[in-house]
């Protein structure tokens, strides 16, 4: 295929130049006929056109799309060709909309965090990008109107509805960049104030959970099986170095009980996870309402509030829109909220305990999305799972519909930028020029000069990638790719030390952001670039070799 392709740029290129050679001496013959002076030597013109009359961008679109296209596909084809590129490998490249590399795309594969963009497409499908979640305090309403002498008889109920960015202040400020979320202190303030404004100080009741959104007893996965299988969902492992943990309708601060004053990678094993989270969240409004002078007499404890027409608001707060909650799940990779969102999708539909919800997830791709999901199997919304299967044709297929302007596009992290690839240091590639759609060709190699949005997977045997890029000329590059083989992670020919992507993934990166690709070396000869004389300065002395 690639050799086709490069005899099919060859008669392109020839074609162009027999046209163009007959288009100059067909217009110097009309000329010189019409003003026999022009064929007259008058010295050289005094505008100089800079971009060669064969170069690519002067051809027709027709023309040059095909060349464009055979190119990216040469480049891309050189990514596959590390000595230890596994074979179970799924590739899809789409150009436009088009396809323009597919290997072994239909087959399902172990798919790593690339599983959260089926979880965003999902929830952003069903939701909405503007869909938000709330958390709420109340009193019954009956226990307000008999508080007598600043003492209110009955307990506060904080009810939880699945916000999976609910955090304090102490929490989010760890984190050495802005991170979504929903501020629960401003809840315990709201809180506070309403009873103060009430005259009351104490509370001689309790601060109560409802977590009864997500009614199942399920936390984690890591004791649940797919049959026929006898593998748990999740191994033991991840649950153990804080990948992920106990997850609830009211779920704090990551469901993290304690934690350092940094927020970075290395420190993560030293958060300390909530046995129970619901309770640890009534635990935090209790201290909070106490701090701003309101006391309450009862321990925190957990329940469920009565129905909304007995209740008193003492206060709420509503998260950040779907679209930043989902942004920050991928860019972030964040496993936590990608369970909670995978929990709310099931909670929509039929229920969210685990099963329902990923069931829920394949009728949501068939009948909404319109994506074919034979052979695919997903057994969480984070990717942690083993048993997960998805194809590259899924993938490219959900980025392809949602477009580069899309919440689940814009969401992901930019290379060299953002997220989880803010240290990924892909180039263009140094062997070709790299032509714009106006001007001349820029430097060769060099950093990307235009955003590559993208996830990246990865798991023990597991190195997954998937992404979009806007050229510089307005093409629409969508791509993913999925490798598996048994100890992948640790192959070193696969790791380049102190990035956040691989050789391999760093390697389709930049074959993606170089596009479009500038003049191939059959190009050259035929229209090679005029020396360009020396610019002298009239004060310097020219008659010395410094060597400097």
């Amino acid at each position: 295929m690639a050799r086709m392709r490069r005899v099919l740029v060859s008669i392109l290129l020839a074609a162009l130049a027999t046209t163009a050679v007959g288009s100059y001496v067909q217009a110097r013959r009309i000329d010189a006929d019409s003003d026999p002076g022009w064929a007259s030597d008058a010295g050289p013109p005094e505008m100089v056109v800079s971009t060669p009359l064969l170069n690519v961008r002067r051809t027709p679109s027709w023309l040059s799309g095909p060349v464009t296209e055979a190119r990216l596909f040469e480049r891309l084809s050189g990514v596959g060709g590390l000595p230890s590129a596994p074979p179970q490998t799924c590739r899809a490249v789409y150009r436009n909309g088009e396809l323009v590399m597919s290997e072994q795309a239909e087959v399902p594969l172990v798919p790593s965090s690339l599983m959260k963009i089926v979880t965003a497409a999902v929830i952003l499908e069903t939701a909405g990008p503007e869909a938000t979640f709330s958390t709420e305090a109340f009193v019954r309403t009956s226990d307000l109107g008999a508080a007598a002498g600043g003492v209110l008889t009955g307990d506060v109920y904080l009810v939880g509805r699945g916000d999976p960015v609910l955090s304090t202040l102490s929490y989010i400020r760890r984190f050495p960049e802005p991170m979504v979320h929903t501020d629960f202190t401003d809840l315990a303030a709201q809180a506070a104030a309403s009873l103060r404004d009430r005259g009351i100080s104490v509370v001689e009741g309790s601060v109560l959970a409802d977590e009864s959104r997500f009614p199942e007893a399920e936390r984690d996965y890591s004791g649940q099986v797919v049959q026929p299988s006898s593998e748990p969902i999740w191994k033991q492992s991840y649950v153990n170095s804080n990948q992920v943990g106990p997850l609830s309708a009211l779920l704090l601060n990551d469901g993290y009980v304690s934690f350092p004053a940094s927020a970075d990678y290395a420190s993560r094993r030293e958060n300390v996870r909530a046995v129970d989270p619901a309770l640890h969240a009534a635990e935090v409004l209790d201290g909070l309402i106490e701090a701003r002078g309101v006391r309450v007499a009862a321990q925190a404890g957990k329940g469920t509030a009565p129905p909304l027409s007995e209740l008193h608001s003492l206060g709420s707060v509503e998260s950040p829109p779907m679209s930043e909650i989902v942004a920050r799940m991928l860019r972030y990779s964040d496993n936590t909220t990608a369970e909670m969102l995978l929990k709310d999708i099931g909670r929509r539909f039929s229920g969210s305990a685990r099963a329902e919800a990923v069931t829920d997830v394949h009728d949501v791709l068939e009948r909404l999305l319109g994506v074919s999901t034979a052979g695919i199997v997903i057994a969480d919304g984070s990717g942690l799972s083993l048993h997960n299967r998805l194809t590259c044709d899924l993938i490219a297929e959900l980025l392809l519909r949602a477009g580069p302007d899309s919440p689940l596009v814009s969401g992901l992290a930019v290379v060299g930028e953002s997220g989880t690839l803010r240290d990924c240091e892909a180039e263009q590639p140094s062997d070709e020029a790299v032509t714009g759609p106006s001007g001349p060709p820029g430097p060769s190699g060099g950093a990307m000069d235009h955003p590559v949005w993208a996830k990246t997977g990865t798991l023990n045997d597991v190195s997954a990638l998937a992404g979009v890029t806007v050229a510089r000329n307005g093409d629409v590059l969508t791509f993913a790719l999925i490798s598996n083989r048994e100890g992948l992670i640790f192959d070193p020919v696969w790791q380049r030390q102190a990035l956040s992507c691989n050789a391999f993934q760093q390697d389709l990166i930049a074959a993606a952001a170089g596009h479009p690709y500038g003049p191939s070396s059959a190009d050259a000869l035929l229209h090679p670039q005029p020396a360009r004389a020396p610019v002298v300065d009239p004060g310097a002395d020219t008659g010395a070799d410094t060597g400097q």
